[in-house]
């Protein structure tokens, strides 16, 4: 089955970084602020699994959620979800000279690829220790096995992005004490997600081009002459 996908949107926010600031405020900012410390990781929250509803039920799930029906003759017996979300946490600090000059930059950035409510929906109709159940759940199994490799496989590229983004957008610095520290990493923020946006997109379609490949009709075939 496809999966649910949720991505974490933010808006953007009034541009103040070092491309809009003068050449000489960046200098005098860069001159003490230091490197932040950069982690970017997957985080996979616990698989749960959900025995409550008919297969009626899971079909109507599957069409509504993906705009198609199962495969003709087949009944949809099991259904695999997740969300996939981004988490950015960083602590911003400010110092403002006697003329105004006014600098902003973060310290200890945390980027986390979360994979939320992992869930995996066997038929009620399905008798747990049963051939049809253990195929049902194997199948719905190997998606969610499929989901963490695809998002481990993408963390590299997205670190590799991120610090690029965070390298050239290290700094908020301004001609005057004018925004706040939360206005400030709001605006960072916002440049730091709209970089990777995109990779969590490329996930996205990534997944459903190798969940395609375990949804194929001859799959289903084959995992039906299993239990004959």
């Amino acid at each position: 089955m496809k999966n649910f996908f949720y991505i974490l949107l933010f808006l953007s926010f009034a541009s103040f970084s070092n491309a809009h600031a003068a050449p000489d405020l960046n200098v005098r900012c860069k001159g003490f602020a230091k490197t932040p410390e950069v982690s970017v990781k997957a985080v996979f929250e616990p698989l749960k699994y959900d025995h409550s509803k008919v297969s009626r039920t899971l079909s109507r799930l599957h069409n509504q959620e993906y705009g198609e029906s199962a495969h003709r003759g087949y009944q949809v017996q099991g259904l695999s979800t997740y969300q996939l979300g981004t988490e950015l946490e960083f602590i911003i600090s400010k110092r403002t000279f006697n003329d105004g000059v006014t600098c902003f930059y973060p310290e200890d950035i945390k980027l986390l690829i979360v994979m939320k409510e992992p869930t995996i929906y066997i038929a009620r109709s399905l008798k747990k220790g049963t051939c049809a159940y253990n195929i049902a759940l194997r199948h719905e199994q190997t998606h969610q096995q499929i989901n963490m490799e695809v998002i481990e496989h993408f963390v590299p590229l997205i670190k590799e992005r991120f610090l690029q983004t965070v390298k050239k957008y290290s700094l908020a610095s301004r001609e005057k004490d004018d925004i706040t520290i939360e206005q400030a990493q709001k605006g960072l923020k916002d440049r730091y997600l709209a970089a990777i946006n995109p990779l969590i997109d490329e996930i996205k379609s990534e997944i459903g081009v190798e969940q395609q490949k375990l949804d194929r009709l001859e799959q289903y075939d084959y995992e039906q002459s299993l239990c004959q």
